[in-house]
């Protein structure tokens, strides 16, 4: 899945909201994607202050938006909002709430964030050891998408 996002943080917090169900879930049910329509093509837009907000609502009813959503779902939200800006929290105060499958998907976006396109950690960026300068794949990938925009 691509994102539309120009940076590659964004797309990573797209990528793993997308990637935890019962989070993509909770958004739309809570109205926190929404279809933007433009005259070249439709993409959908998470708001994730807005989730934020509903997510950290103090309410006692047990079908309000922030007694619907897990720890670990909570959790990864915040991390997605951290990477495209909408939060501004240390990734310490929420990983003891992550579990094992959120906690595999938030290692992904993080690295997938720092430009390792296809979220595995190569510091020649997939090339072999005959090329010193280090431009293989994931920066290659990253540098074309960059381009484009």
């Amino acid at each position: 899945m691509r994102s539309a996002s120009p940076s590659c943080e964004g797309e990573a917090a797209v990528r793993l909201v997308f990637q935890v169900e019962a989070l993509w879930d909770w958004l739309l049910r809570w109205k926190c994607i929404k279809h933007m329509p433009t005259t070249r093509y439709d993409y959908l837009q998470v708001e994730f202050a807005k989730a934020l907000e509903l997510a950290r609502a103090v309410d006692t009813d047990s079908r309000s938006a922030s007694a619907e959503l897990g720890r670990s779902a909570k959790a990864v939200l915040t991390v997605a909002a951290n990477l495209v800006g909408a939060e501004d929290s240390s990734l310490r105060n929420v990983l003891h709430y992550l579990d094992e499958a959120d906690m595999r998907h938030v290692a992904e976006a993080m690295m997938f964030s720092a430009g390792f396109v296809d979220g595995t950690v190569d510091l020649r960026g997939g090339e072999g050891e005959g090329d010193p300068r280090g431009f293989g794949p994931n920066s290659r990938e990253q540098q074309e998408r960059w381009e484009e925009i």
